[in-house]
């Protein structure tokens, strides 16, 4: 282990945890004072005091239990949990099973529907969390290049006989370039061939399109044609846990081999009861939406007419340094004109694909949006 750690040490790529203090759409660190560009609470509802306090409020007048005591299969199913699932169930017209975290969902989720007779086709960038689970399945695994969709049809072509199930797996909006799967293609091409799923992992993207929030897939009309739906609740939601959208007979499969559902404590009634609250708040905000995509496009224009690739068309916005030393920098020159964006690099993006990760969030004041672009466009004469 501790060769390990001085090997990372002396690469500069030693992880470390630091307490930190989220305010609105600032972030304390170490004493000092930052605009919080590291989050994923992308309407800005997980760090709305006034919000917070509304919700507390009403847990006042209602008794919710801080622990549920067991997993879903034991007492970890209550009146909240009961709730929550109704509301998912009518945003998306699939049938709901909640997990602790999306990747414990992903790892859990891929794991137990990779069986010996199914081939589990993943994009390349696919989230950590889905690697764990194909990796830890019983099934055959490939992997296609990024949003190459000719490459995955011929995967596809040369494999789908051989196999009872084929899962097409990806996320609707990448977590470190930022761009978007192409649905309408990848529903076309499921729709060639009878045993083929579509498993969309809508982390980044879920409250985020759409009047009500459900989502892309379901913004884009193809909702009922995506045979597994992720969403998490710990980023656009600002509560915690995630959620599997699937038909009743894949969610009774789950209930029934999901190790990360089976043998994990379920989030306690408070949990869910925020949760629920924030889902009825969520779906009112198109305010914030709006918001959000009108920052987004002004931020995608200033990097571009800096002179910097843009991989990205959503709200996480990947500033290219390619190489690892030169993200560092960045994320130094950021900090010292006050914005906190973390550097992005390898292993956990390709080798010379470096980067500062910009996360845009509805919070952001104008005057904080102008002073991101004049940075940008700063960092860009030097860079």
């Amino acid at each position: 282990m501790a060769s390990l750690l001085e090997e990372n040490k002396a690469r500069g790529m030693l992880r470390t945890i630091t307490p930190k203090k989220q305010q609105g759409s600032r972030i304390f660190i170490d004493g000092q004072e930052y605009i919080n560009l590291s989050s994923n609470d992308y309407l800005g509802l997980g760090q709305d005091a006034a919000l917070a306090k509304e919700f507390l409020d009403y847990s006042t007048g209602h008794v919710c239990p801080l622990s549920s005591s067991g997993s879903p299969l034991l007492t970890g199913a209550h009146e909240s949990y009961a709730q929550a699932e109704e509301i998912m169930e009518r945003l998306f017209s699939k049938k709901a099973v909640f997990f602790n975290s999306g990747f414990s969902a992903n790892s859990g989720i891929l794991a137990a529907l990779g069986d010996k007779h199914t081939l589990i086709i993943a994009d390349k960038l696919a989230h950590a969390s889905m690697i764990d689970g194909i990796l830890a399945s019983k099934g055959r695994y490939l992997r296609y290049a990024h949003n190459d969709y000719e490459h995955l049809e011929e995967l596809i072509s040369k494999n789908h006989a051989e196999y009872e199930s084929v899962i097409i797996v990806t996320e609707a909006i990448f977590s470190m370039d930022g761009d978007r799967c192409d649905l309408k293609r990848l529903v076309d091409l499921k729709k060639r061939y009878p045993n083929v799923y579509l498993y969309v992992d809508e982390a980044h993207s879920f409250t985020l399109f759409n009047e009500n929030g459900a989502g892309l897939c379901v913004n884009s009309g193809l909702g009922d044609q995506v045979d597994f739906i992720l969403t998490t609740f710990g980023k656009g939601l600002g509560s915690e846990g995630a959620c599997i959208l699937c038909n009743a007979t894949a969610r009774s499969y789950l209930i029934n081999t999901a190790r990360s559902l089976i043998f994990s404590t379920a989030l306690s009634p408070f949990s869910f009861a925020h949760t629920v609250f924030m889902l009825n708040h969520m779906q009112k905000r198109n305010d914030l939406r709006k918001r959000l995509a009108g920052i987004s496009t002004y931020i995608h224009k200033t990097l571009t007419e800096s002179g910097f690739e843009n991989l990205s068309d959503s709200q996480i916005i990947p500033l290219l340094t390619f190489e690892n030393q030169a993200s560092l920098e960045a994320a130094v020159f950021f900090r010292e004109n006050g914005f906190y964006a973390m550097p992005i690099r390898h292993p956990t993006v390709p080798k010379g694909k470096a980067r500062l990760r910009l996360s845009l969030s509805a919070a952001l004041t104008d005057s904080e949006v102008e002073k991101l672009a004049l940075t940008i466009r700063k960092f860009a004469q030097g860079f």
